[in-house]
């Protein structure tokens, strides 16, 4: 296909039920496609490539110019990006989507494999035993806190402000005594949850706290909602364990790339 044969369009009210229409039918895969750009649409662009016959072939999504997601195929994606110069934090695809990145974003050489995994009501497995509460925003620096102390290399850079506590993201904790152990992160939209964050302090790991939280949290979301999605590294072991033993299944794999 050449790249005359395409036109971009991005997403706009005039046209979103087109959109919508395309990516209903694989929601995991197109999950912040409809969510950003649902729930905040000042702060998304969504671009299409079309091709001659009306088709979408690709889509690039841009959220507040920090982070990009692909999806598509090379050559609608690399027609998108010729477009615009884009210094994201990171860009996400897929394994057909490394060549392409590698080319546009070639500073951009860390690369951090990731799964999402995906969990429908009535497939959850029951692990609650511990007390857990709501966290408003008056526990924002505890939350960064803990996640620093819980993976420094991945959330050290993580500030108070950067804490998204609002009615389409709720946050969990367990307490032991007056200290924050253990946190969870779920965002919700329409029929989803979406689990953002799990961290546990390092004096607490293996002893059923992540477990115990998620399980409370997946029974809380689903007395509304019928399906949930996590993403996790792939390297990371014990994590893929815990979300395997309450449920949780792999669905697909999404690569990252940031600057070294």
């Amino acid at each position: 296909m050449k790249h005359n044969r395409l036109r971009s369009i991005r997403v706009t009210p005039d046209n979103e039920a087109f959109f919508y229409e395309y990516i209903k039918y694989n929601f995991a895969e197109y999950f912040f496609f409809h969510v950003d750009y649902a729930q905040y649409p000042e702060s998304t662009e969504i671009y299409m490539a079309l091709d001659n016959e009306e088709k979408i072939k690709g889509m690039v999504l841009i959220w507040k110019n920090r982070r990009i997601q692909l999806r598509g195929t090379v050559v609608s994606l690399r027609f998108l990006l010729n477009r615009k110069n884009y210094s994201p934090i990171s860009i996400t695809g897929f394994d057909i989507h490394k060549k392409l990145i590698s080319k546009f974003f070639p500073d951009y050489k860390k690369e951090i494999a990731l799964y999402r995994m995906c969990l429908k009501k009535g497939d959850q497995k029951d692990f609650e035993k511990c007390k857990f509460q709501k966290l408003n925003e008056s526990y924002r620096e505890e939350i960064t806190s803990l996640m620093s102390i819980a993976d420094p290399i991945y959330w050290g850079s993580r500030k108070p402000e950067d804490i998204l506590i609002d009615e389409n993201n709720t946050w969990y904790g367990i307490m032991k005594e007056k200290d924050l152990i253990c946190i969870i992160s779920i965002w919700k939209y329409e029929s989803i949850g979406y689990i953002t964050i799990v961290g546990t302090h390092p004096d607490y790991w293996n002893q059923g706290y992540a477990s115990s939280l998620i399980s409370s949290t997946l029974k809380e979301l689903f007395r509304e909602k019928k399906q949930c999605f996590i993403m996790v590294r792939v390297a990371n072991a014990p994590a893929i364990h815990t979300y395997k033993k309450v449920g949780f299944s792999i669905c697909n794999t999404h690569y990252s790339y940031e600057r070294l």
